[in-house]
């Protein structure tokens, strides 16, 4: 499919529902979706942002159970679907990301109200969700930590007067079986409430390793979250404690080894290292909302997360040892959050103070075969990342007229890091032979963070904003420093500028929703790996600046009361202007386009309702994405090319007539596409590997809700 075949498509299928518009003229309205992007709940056409929410509804039609379905669902949010184990996860956002698992993100990530700072853990499990929403450009006039790129909000249910309860079980191909569970309800008549919800997930592995004579990239993961609520009727007090945790036991991720013309053995591999993994994640969040009047209300928000994580993979799928890392991650963290938050008839606001400490412990023991030497090499890189930093942030919404409303934001933002960093010389034993070097350091950095918009309220059904922001991803430290001078020297942080303008509108008599936004990036001190010519060596550092820009389209059309169509398209401009030595000394990448940052990507899928005349709701669904191709390195080198790919989805569910019984069967990867969702390239070893998508899978599901 060439790109200009995507926007083709797209009109198709807007031309499409627009016919089916004008031919069933008893079509039912689309539902107001609500969403709490700007702490206040307010309908998703009138958020004077770009915003993709998944209601419980959605989420089911499109069978997305995790944070990883909604790859290929929101225009120009890069989302591999495959990671280094099955609970980590990168993301990218308008060609805005972290590639790296242990950095922290770009994109924020939220499990309710506690923040999820690194890849590690971040790849959550649906259950009993509420609401999915996805917040495109920087948030941190809205949010505690800041968000350079975007955010990521699940939403689960907190429990109420209501008693609700649903066991699921199910079983699919590769010997899947799932199970998830929720019982919640009142515990004390109309004051304490309670839930309590659970996933187990397993599944054998869906790649062959003939080395061990077994399969590999296993799934083997449970997952836990209660919720004791006080809120009594009649008083101001809303009160909430939250425990959770997360239980990895699955496979990291075996690549998958390919020749010189990209060529590779479909869902194989030959490591001869036992992928192991052992994560295990553990929360506490206490909400605590105080409504001092109908207006105004005041939120304080204390979390804990820790997570401990041994980890051994191959970077290279070879039998031979090319590449073996053993790693143990270790991390805690606390926050503290305060929020006022005021809704009034002609001004509306949010602002906070936020507090966070944290340490990061990475103990990496590398094993790495030389050519030029013809020997294994080992080094340990044992390294200790503590991280303090408070925040004072705000954004204010004023109307000047009925129509024109103003918006303002400001945030204050000051960080400390400390860093401890040893090198070890070590044995292919993993025993310390000796130490190369150590090193200690320490940076604070502050950044003020402005915005200012405007919405304007064209019809009651058509809306448009627009809004220039400013985004602050942290500096820090470079975790597998090469030198002592490396492992000394911080990076700083990294900033982008944002110029959006977006329309959002409902046709048709509220049949057709349509939403576009248009956007410009422009960031700068750009973090990556890059070589320092005054140190001699390649580190993780700041270079020159980049700009991104593109459009995003997003549709929901009632084609019939029984047929809903959604189409979504968007379009990402990439390029660094100032990348100097991205490969070496004087190897520039300017011109390049940004890596994981595909020219196109779409998506299109349809929702029936089958009028069967059964006694229940017999149901259908189907999807389809598609993105250009993109690069995993700067230098943009046909060998780190990600193609062009395309996955299609299917399902089919039926409700019984009580409402009961749900019976579902899922389809992913209809096609049993293979495509490599990142690449790995070592000149100095050979090494050339894939990380490969899942095949095609199939699940059946039963559900029993009281």
């Amino acid at each position: 499919m060439s790109p200009t075949a995507v926007p083709n498509r797209l009109a198709l299928a807007i031309s499409l529902a627009l016919f089916g518009l004008s031919v069933h003229a008893d079509d039912t309205a689309l539902p107001v979706v609500n969403v709490t992007a700007e702490h206040r709940s307010e309908d998703l056409q009138k958020t004077p942002l770009a915003i993709s929410a998944f209601d419980e509804k959605a989420l089911e039609d499109k069978q997305i159970n995790s944070v990883r379905d909604l790859a290929g669902q929101v225009p120009n949010l890069t989302l591999s679907r495959q990671s280094i184990s099955y609970s980590a996860q990168t993301y990218g956002i308008r060609g805005i990301g972290e590639t790296d698992p242990i950095q922290e993100a770009a994109v924020a990530v939220y499990a309710d109200d506690l923040y999820i700072p690194r890849a590690i853990s971040s790849m959550l499990d649906f259950n009993d969700v509420e609401r999915v929403e996805v917040l495109r450009g920087p948030q941190g006039t809205l949010y505690g930590r800041n968000s350079s790129a975007g955010a990521i909000r699940v939403i689960t249910r907190d429990p109420t007067q209501e008693t609700r309860g649903f066991v699921e079980l199910g079983a699919g191909n590769y010997d899947a079986q799932n199970a998830r569970l929720l019982i919640s309800g009142p515990l004390v008549d109309n004051a304490l409430f309670g839930s309590f919800s659970a996933i187990r997930l397993s599944r054998d592995g869906t790649v062959s390793d003939p080395t061990r004579s077994k399969d590999v990239n296993n799934v083997d993961i449970q997952s836990y979250r209660g919720k004791l609520r006080y809120k009594p009727v009649d008083s101001p007090w809303d009160v909430q404690l939250t425990l959770a945790g997360t239980f990895d036991r699955g496979d990291t991720t075996s690549y998958t080894p390919f020749d010189a013309n990209g060529h590779f053995d479909k869902f194989k591999s030959y490591s001869s290292l036992d992928p192991k993994n052992r994560l295990d994640q553990g929360s506490s969040v206490l909400r605590a909302i105080y409504a001092i009047n109908d207006n105004l209300n005041f939120k304080s928000v204390t979390a804990y997360s820790a997570f401990h994580q041994p980890v051994d993979y191959d970077n290279s799928g070879q039998a031979a040892l090319i590449q073996n890392n053993l790693i143990l991650y270790k991390q805690n963290y606390a926050t503290q959050e305060f929020q006022l938050n005021g809704d009034y008839d002609d001004f509306s606001f949010s602002t906070g103070v936020y507090l966070y400490r944290e340490k990061f412990d990475a103990d990496r023991d590398n094993l790495t075969y030389s050519i030029a030497r013809n020997r294994v090499i080992g080094q340990g890189q044992y390294s200790t990342t503590n991280t303090e930093s408070y925040a004072l942030y705000g954004q204010g919404t004023y109307k000047l007229t009925q129509q024109l409303s103003l918006i303002a934001g400001l945030r204050f933002t000051r960080e400390h890091k400390n860093f401890d960093f040893t090198n070890y010389a070590i044995n292919t034993d993993r025993q310390i032979t000796g130490t190369n070097f150590t090193a200690e350091s320490s940076k604070s950095w502050q950044s003020t963070s402005p915005k200012i918009g405007f919405e304007y309220a064209w019809t009651p059904h058509l809306n448009q904003y627009a809004y220039v922001a400013k985004g602050f991803k942290a500096g820090g430290y470079d975790n597998r420093a090469p030198t002592q001078a490396a492992a000394e020297q911080a990076f700083s942080p990294e900033d982008v500028t944002t110029w959006e303008t977006g329309v959002k509108g409902d046709f048709f008599d509220q049949r057709l929703r349509a939403n576009v936004a248009l956007f410009y990036n422009d960031y700068k001190d750009l973090q990556t790996n890059a070589y320092d010519p005054a140190l001699g060596v390649s580190l993780r550092t700041n270079v020159g600046r980049a700009h991104t820009y593109g459009v995003e389209l997003e549709t929901l059309t009632a084609l019939s009361r029984d047929l809903q169509l959604t189409a979504n398209v968007g379009y990402l401009q990439s390029k660094y202007d100032d990348f100097q030595n991205a490969s070496g000394a004087g190897v520039d990448a300017n011109g390049k386009q940004l890596v994981f940052s595909p020219r196109w990507n779409a998506s299109v899928g349809l929702n029936y309702t089958i009028p069967a005349g059964l006694p229940g709701t017999w149901l259908a669904g189907t999807d389809a994405q598609f993105q250009t191709k993109s690069y995993a390195n700067a230098l943009n080198d046909d060998i780190q090319e990600i193609p062009q790919q395309t996955f299609w989805n299917a399902n089919t569910r039926y409700i019984s007539g009580d409402g009961h019984w749900t019976t579902t069967l899922a389809v992913k990867n209809l096609l049993d596409r293979a495509y490599p969702q990142s690449v790995g390239y070592v000149p100095s070893s050979g090494a050339r590997y894939y990380s490969v998508n899942d095949p095609r899978t199939l699940l059946l599901t039963v559900r029993y809700d009281l």
